[in-house]
């Protein structure tokens, strides 16, 4: 195993990283009321997007992680430049802040409503983790040859490269909307 990333992955680890230390630096900011308040204008409160990113996380890191698996049996090294497909990144357009399009998320992604603030603050961190390690075990694959039905819907099939490209995007989506909904603008 290599341990250099290529410089696609390591800009989603960067960014994964970068998500850490910006989630970890809001949620300790709020108190316990601020984190379950919902906006006076509708929505979810921040406890209710960190919740939905863990539960989307947990779904599609566990997606990235059987991508692994498949790369290694078949043996698909990586060995040029990996890129997002036209759909891929138009996906990926779609969900980053500032959010554009409301979508209802998918039944099994909707938040819980009584959140405690430190279990989901601990959560969110290791996800952001998790994330990174599964990239630095990806450092040798080409994720670009597999691709899976998202957990969302088997109708939209994604890269392994591009679950983290979505996931990346839409954790910003919710981190920003998450401070929103708290006043931390």
């Amino acid at each position: 195993m290599t341990n250099i990333l290529p410089p696609e992955l390591q800009k989603y680890a960067d960014e994964f990283l970068q998500m850490k230390r910006e989630s970890s630096a809001f949620l300790s900011s709020l108190s316990t009321q601020a984190f379950n308040k919902r906006p006076e204008s509708g929505g979810w409160s921040a406890a209710e997007c960190i919740d939905h990113l863990i539960v989307t996380g947990v779904d599609y890191s566990d997606k990235l992680e059987e991508a692994l698996n498949i790369l290694q049996k078949k043996d698909l090294r990586y060995n040029t430049a990996m890129k997002l497909s036209w759909f891929g990144k138009k996906f990926i357009n779609f969900v980053e802040p500032p959010v554009r399009f409301k979508t209802k998320s998918p039944k099994k992604w909707r938040p819980d409503s009584a959140i405690n603030k430190d279990k989901a603050a601990a959560a969110y961190l290791q996800l952001q983790d998790r994330w990174v390690d599964l990239i630095i075990q990806s450092a040798d694959w080409d994720l670009t040859k597999v691709k899976l039905p998202s957990p969302a819907t088997k109708l939209i099939r994604f890269t392994a490269f591009e679950i983290l490209g979505v996931n990346s995007a839409h954790q910003r989506r919710h981190l920003y909307q998450a401070k929103h909904a708290a006043g931390k603008k």
